[in-house]
């Protein structure tokens, strides 16, 4: 049996005692928790751990909590983590500067356990129901993804496919032909997607920049993909038909779609960071094939 991964909580603070202190509290509620002493590096763990839930203090020595969570939510692979802000100030301008920098709650100190870990409890919530979209797509994005594949984790003796797709070179609609187009392009993938996916069986998110994620069942790939292929070639034609004219480029210059799927059919997960990282590896294979592909975890063994 693999064992679940506990929800992670990532908690910047510089002063030591209350680290701690919040460290072993947390961890006994049941939660994994990693701890920073700056700014700097809580924006660092927050892109590699991925954790959960942010907790992040206003006042810190290097960089202040106001421009790290503005960060954050300026990073795709951080924007939808949730950060709940914690300060020793509770006037009223400094609540509304923390929301107005993209904070999802706000904890004064001092603070007691049980309101720290309602708090906790009530973003996670919120992200769970997929409250946080992003506004270029209208999709659910990289947290509430995470919080989905780990839905499918958890139903033991059911197999999924993780599927991950990839527009191939997208910099070079942007670069030649303009960022508008680039974004169109997004847009009129994500309304494919949005038609092809069974919205009662399966989930759709945005995973930022060029990158959707699907989580559907191994037996739906092919069909999936053999619908998507054709509809983007029309969506291509129609935003860029300059792209279609141009001599023909190698595999890794092509805009196309890179497709990777991972299942659960002969490898075990305990961890939805571990499924995206693994796709990210297949999706290698994917990229360095002319034309449009799609990678399977079982033929592209890691």
């Amino acid at each position: 049996m693999v064992e679940i991964t506990k929800r992670k909580i990532l908690v910047v603070d510089d002063e030591v005692n209350l680290l701690q202190i919040m460290k072993t509290n947390l961890e006994i509620e049941g939660y994994d928790v990693v701890t920073e002493m700056s700014g700097e590096t809580g924006l660092v763990s927050a892109v590699v751990d991925q954790p959960d839930v942010i907790i992040l203090d206003i006042m810190m020595p290097d960089v202040d909590g106001w421009e790290i969570c503005q960060r954050l939510r300026a990073d795709p692979r951080t924007r939808y983590i949730p950060v709940i802000m914690l300060t020793a100030l509770d006037e009223s301008q400094h609540v509304v500067k923390g929301f107005e920098c993209g904070a999802d709650d706000y904890l004064a100190k001092p603070f007691d356990n049980a309101e720290l870990f309602a708090r906790i409890k009530s973003v996670l919530s919120k992200a769970a129901k997929g409250m946080a979209v992003d506004p270029l797509t209208n999709l659910p994005g990289k947290h509430q993804i995470y919080e989905e594949t780990r839905k499918r984790l958890e139903r033991r003796g059911k197999f999924f496919a993780f599927i991950y797709i990839d527009i191939s070179n997208l910099r070079a609609v942007n670069y030649k032909y303009g960022v508008d187009r680039g974004d169109k392009l997004i847009l009129g993938l994500a309304n494919i997607l949005r038609d092809i996916v069974k919205a009662d069986e399966e989930f759709l998110g945005y995973m930022g920049e060029d990158d959707f994620v699907i989580l559907s069942v191994p037996l739906r790939v092919k069909q999936i993909f053999g619908s998507l292929t054709s509809r983007f070639d029309q969506t291509m034609s129609d935003i860029c038909p300059e792209a279609l004219k141009e001599a023909p480029v190698s595999a890794d210059q092509q805009i196309k779609l890179a497709v990777a799927v991972v299942t659960n059919e002969r490898k075990q997960f305990g961890d939805p960071l571990q499924i995206k990282n693994v796709a990210l590896e297949v999706l290698k294979q994917a990229r360095n094939v002319p034309g449009h592909c799609c990678a399977d975890l079982k033929d592209f063994p890691l």
